[in-house]
């Protein structure tokens, strides 16, 4: 009786490939017109530039959150903590985590989003020091300058756009964000 079954299955698996092998087969094809070939190889060519949001300027929310944010003098405030977006979808504002220690002690104070200016490119780090000069010697001061040629290069090397900017800008400073009234969600 068990051989009865397996043959059955068996046969039923067959009949259910085949049918979806002939299915598959024995498509309609189109009238042979020079113009309609063409047309469906751009439909398709088009439609993952559609979907590829990478390069259109739009963020992804979800990156946004732990986007370092600077005040005026150019020195990290804290990092975004949340994105709080209205009823329609629109960003309304951004909380920045500040304060505390590993996360201890913090508290979000919300930003409207609109009075944060983002940037796609990182903050320059400050010049550093002269080096103090080498005994006159050319070849000490081409030894010195070997070391910077790695950056630049690295710099210079093309990125795909990265669905998140670098980091925010704001207007107030880590005092007065620290002063600030915290943010506080109802039901949680």
């Amino acid at each position: 009786m068990i051989k009865n079954h397996r043959f059955m299955l068996s046969t039923v698996g067959v009949a259910m490939l085949a049918t979806a092998a002939m299915a598959q087969t024995s498509a309609p094809t189109p009238p042979s017109s020079a113009p309609a070939a063409p047309a469906a190889t751009q439909s398709s060519v088009s439609a993952p530039a559609e979907t590829n949001l990478a390069g259109q300027g739009k963020w992804r929310t979800s990156k946004l959150i732990g986007v370092d944010v600077y005040g005026p003098d150019d020195k990290k405030v804290g990092d975004v903590t949340e994105v709080i977006v209205d009823k329609a979808g629109k960003v309304e504002m951004v909380t920045i985590g500040v304060g505390g220690f590993l996360g201890i002690g913090s508290k979000d104070v919300a930003i409207p989003f609109d009075q944060v200016t983002w940037s796609d490119q990182p903050i320059a780090p400050p010049a550093p020091a002269p080096a103090p000069a080498s005994s006159g010697s050319a070849g000490g001061a081409g030894s010195a300058g070997g070391g910077m040629a790695s950056p630049p290069a690295a710099a210079a090397a093309p990125k795909a756009p990265a669905m998140y900017p670098d980091h925010g800008k704001i207007t107030l400073t880590k005092d007065q964000l620290k002063s600030a009234p915290s943010v506080t969600y109802s039901g949680t």
